[in-house]
């Protein structure tokens, strides 16, 4: 007879790492580290690269709206120390250097016996399960990205061609439903300009437009009439089938099965509600094997549910903000942020803005929770959110609590400590009311968040 394994996981948010910290030692700061060495295995989502710069050759990508993620490699040491175990890395920044950056981000990170999933030498290679085996058990980790743009897609070989390396990609495709006045308000427009273009997806009747400077990504937006206005994101079905394939490889090859999702997209602008492919690829996951989703690339904390007994994390938040910090900056962020790149000997990573989220500070993104879980077997017994905060409280006016330099621009510290008093209830008060709509009840027992299965 198998016995049943009682786990303990613990599960933090997105790694925008790229200073040391290991030294450190405030009781607060130290609180977060007993929180997760005190886990059979703990989790994590690196958003960052390491490399050292003689790894590079230059950035991959040209659009400069967005940080190019790259830290010092010594850094993957101190996550070790920390406690991590098992990190996805299949994110909208994982290719920010090329297959280089990829290979040295991999490497550095095997280097100090942190497994990866998510990225890969070919599309096989990025859509395998990592696997950590820890005295408890073998943990499994299957890791996706949604929203990446085309050539960050990992490919297979054919024809004599290598594949090509990349992230392991969730595919998409929108719909747009639309009234029938809105529907002859497009046409109209549509065929004014000569944009109108029959879309190869979609149901029948749908019609297209396809805007001038989208025409470079092929097939045009696919809108229907129905009795409202409203947004359709679904799967792309053949890499929804191909992911449930590495779940079940997963859930056959080991004892606990995480699926973590990057999506960096949305059902128009980003709220408080995951998008309608974010749900369906959760169940779908939970349904094919897995034992835990957890969902990221808002960089905000999003609700919980509870599906078939598995627990579902939409929006696991930050766990790391020193995106401030990146010490190379190239020429296309300089540009896309509108600094005067006729000077660029002159330009420096200390001018602002150079990063989304850091020029218009949100109470989401310096805050989340240190999730732990409680399981026997592959039953969640409780579920403890401890809330941590990265140097701003969250207060609707983001006070500063923590920064670094002198600079007229107030750089935040970014890394993570307990959170205490209003703050931490303000934090988990957030999970507790975007979880209520899944059915899902969070009580605050001493400044931590509780959920009884």
């Amino acid at each position: 007879m198998v016995s049943t394994r009682n786990w303990k996981v613990a599960l933090a948010g997105e790694c925008m790492v790229c200073r040391p910290f290991a030294m450190h030692d405030e009781p607060q700061f130290n609180e977060v580290w007993d929180v997760l060495r005190d886990a059979d295995v703990t989790y994590g989502h690196l958003e960052m690269n390491f490399a050292d710069y003689d790894e590079l050759k230059w950035p991959a990508r040209g659009q400069g709206i967005g940080s190019f993620m790259m830290a010092d490699p010594e850094i993957a040491k101190d996550l070790k120390w920390a406690g991590f175990d098992i990190m996805s890395t299949a994110h909208n920044h994982s290719f920010d250097f090329g297959a280089e950056g990829l290979f040295a981000t991999k490497k550095h990170m095997k280097a100090v016996g942190i497994v990866t999933a998510g990225t890969g030498a070919d599309l096989e290679l990025a859509g395998e399960p990592g696997y950590v085996d820890k005295k408890n058990g073998r943990v499994a980790l299957v890791s996706v990205s949604s929203g990446n743009q085309h050539f960050m897609w990992a490919g297979m070989p054919k024809g004599a061609l290598k594949g090509r390396p990349g992230v392991n990609p969730q595919r998409l495709t929108f719909e747009f439903m639309v009234d029938e006045q809105t529907a002859t308000n497009l046409k109209e427009f549509g065929e004014k300009f000569n944009f109108m273009k029959k879309p190869k997806h979609g149901r029948e009747g749908s019609f297209g437009i396809q805007i001038p400077g989208a025409q470079q990504w092929g097939d045009p937006e696919s809108f229907f009439v129905g009795d409202k206005c409203e947004i359709i994101s679904r799967c792309h079905k053949r890499d929804l089938d191909r992911n449930l394939r590495s779940v079940h490889e997963a859930h056959a090859m080991a004892d606990l099965v995480i699926v973590a999702h990057h999506f960096s997209v949305s059902d128009g602008p980003r709220g408080d509600t995951p998008p309608g492919f974010v749900k369906e690829f959760a169940h779908a996951m939970i349904d094919g094997g897995a034992d835990i989703y957890v969902g990221h690339g808002w960089h905000r904390t999003l609700g919980v549910e509870i599906y078939n007994g598995k627990p579902i994390f939409y929006g696991i938040g930050n766990f790391f903000a020193q995106s401030e910090f990146i010490q190379r900056v190239p020429f296309d962020s300089y540009d896309a942020w509108g600094h005067d790149v006729d000077r660029l000997s002159m330009l420096t990573p200390a001018a602002h803005p150079l990063h989304p989220g850091l020029d218009t500070p949100t109470d989401t993104w310096w805050s989340s929770a240190v999730i732990k879980l409680e399981m026997d077997g592959d039953k969640v017994r409780r579920v403890l959110l401890h809330p941590v905060e990265m140097g701003r409280d969250t207060s609707p006016d983001v006070k500063q609590t923590r920064r670094t330099g002198k600079g007229e621009h107030h750089n935040t510290e970014g890394r993570p400590m307990m959170a205490k008093g209003e703050d931490a209830v303000r934090i988990i008060d957030r999970y507790r009311r975007l979880s209520e709509p899944f059915g899902t009840r969070i009580e605050i027992k001493n400044g931590v968040g509780v959920i009884e299965l």
